[in-house]
């Protein structure tokens, strides 16, 4: 597997956790969220010239939550977001970053649901590869948390805690400042050892535009 990868210090000096907001200013970030979001998925629909009703067939999400969700008022998770991402030929950090590539106040945006985790969308770097980049929270759970596949590979360092993280029949056992990269689009997990975990997530891509 490659380890071509963006890597240094750099990366952990991204501020991990959100900023102390009150209530309505948090509600009123998260909602500005969902509609940048949804102006994306628009964006990039309009660009395939595909149809609302076409997305929500080759995609397999009902057409009122591509509907709430391009209006604003749905609920993108990462799992949603990817599977309309593979769709439109794009990554899901495209549907977060603003057109013009300037920087975004992501105070107060609301992290991604993800398959038990949550992910909050940092930053994104396009050159000879497309990396997205990701706060990621792993809570204490039972049993392991299961991935849905998608494409690209996951490069994950941890920076807090400990977890099992991986490819089902071959996880990884991260400490703080240990990383492990391995494929989407093969059945993987995160399970956090002795109580949840924070770990910087880089998914790396092709570097392809729509």
């Amino acid at each position: 597997m490659s380890s071509a990868f963006i890597s240094g210090p750099a990366f952990l000096s991204f501020s991990l956790g959100n900023s102390r907001m009150s209530k309505d200013a948090k509600s009123t970030a998260q909602d500005s969220f969902a509609r940048h979001v949804g102006q994306r998925i628009r964006y990039f629909r309009g660009l395939q010239d595909i149809s609302l009703s076409e997305l929500s067939r080759r995609s397999g999400i009902a057409k009122g939550t591509l509907s709430k969700l391009e209006s604003g008022s749905g609920n993108p998770t990462i799992v949603t977001l990817g599977a309309l991402a593979g769709i439109l030929n794009i990554t899901p950090g495209d549907f977060m970053e603003p057109r013009n590539g300037a920087p975004r106040d992501q105070s107060g945006w609301k992290k991604l649901a993800g398959p038990g985790i949550t992910m909050l969308f940092l930053h994104k770097i396009v050159a000879a590869k497309s990396w997205d980049i990701y706060e990621t929270n792993i809570p204490q759970t039972d049993a392991p948390i299961y991935s849905a596949t998608h494409g690209g590979i996951e490069h994950l360092i941890m920076i807090e805690g400990v977890a099992d993280v991986g490819p089902v029949d071959a996880p990884t056992r991260l400490n703080p400042g240990e990383r492990v990269a391995f494929p989407g689009d093969k059945p993987h997990l995160y399970f956090a050892i002795g109580g949840p975990c924070t770990a910087l997530l880089m998914m790396e891509h092709p570097a392809k535009r729509a």
